[in-house]
């Protein structure tokens, strides 16, 4: 074996190794997405109803509040209170995002192997895989693409190209993960005591009316 061979094939080692690890990486992110996803869901409820209660409680008329900041609440919530997560029949999260030309050129021959491998009319038990690949292939969601292939132990040709992208995939998902974590809903289900519930709601209440309590 010559040194040039050597130094190819250990190359190629490198990149498969963190391959590996970007691959982990975006399956616990998109697991953690999916988890605040679902937390969500009831927190927001549980937070309205609560908040609520306590403004009866303490004589605040949210009602007349609302009348008289609608411009500052317009402001303020401009945005969906939660991230519109799409999942697939397997109850796998599917990401849309803007298709970039130039990385769905990149995907194009992975995408033809996984198609290949999980198409139904020649795999039995493969539907949903080929539908998830399809639609990430469509979608431009690469890290679930990518997650598709790695369960049928199909690797991308050029992971030179591929490892910057998951990179970027990750930084994305991780800017969604600390999103959610800014929500009045996800702060309020971490807290344990009353106090702190009441302490957050005077809180959402202020950036909300510039009330103080």
């Amino acid at each position: 074996m010559t040194e040039q061979t050597r130094y190819v094939i250990m190359s190629y080692t490198i990149k498969r190794r963190r391959y590996k690890k970007h691959i982990m990486e975006l399956k616990f992110l998109r697991s953690e997405l999916a988890y605040q996803d679902e937390v969500l869901a009831e927190a927001h409820q549980d937070f309205e109803i609560w908040y609520r209660q306590w403004c009866e409680n303490k004589g605040i008329d949210l009602q007349e509040l609302n009348q008289k900041n609608q411009k500052q609440i317009s402001k303020i919530i401009s945005q969906p209170i939660f991230p519109n997560l799409n999942y697939d029949e397997a109850g796998l999260l599917v990401l849309d995002q803007k298709v970039k030309n130039e990385e769905k050129k990149k995907f194009t021959t992975l995408f033809k192997q996984v198609a290949k491998a999980t198409h139904p009319d020649k795999h039995k038990g493969t539907m949903l895989d080929f539908k998830a690949a399809s639609a990430a292939y469509e979608n431009g969601d690469w890290s679930m693409l990518l997650q598709v292939a790695e369960n049928h132990n199909i690797i991308p040709e050029d992971l030179s190209e591929v490892l910057p992208i998951m990179k970027e995939e990750a930084k994305r998902l991780r800017k969604k993960i600390q999103s959610n974590k800014t929500m009045y809903s996800w702060k309020f289900q971490e807290c344990e005591t009353e106090q702190e519930r009441e302490k957050l709601v005077k809180k959402f209440l202020n950036h909300l009316f510039n009330l103080e309590l």
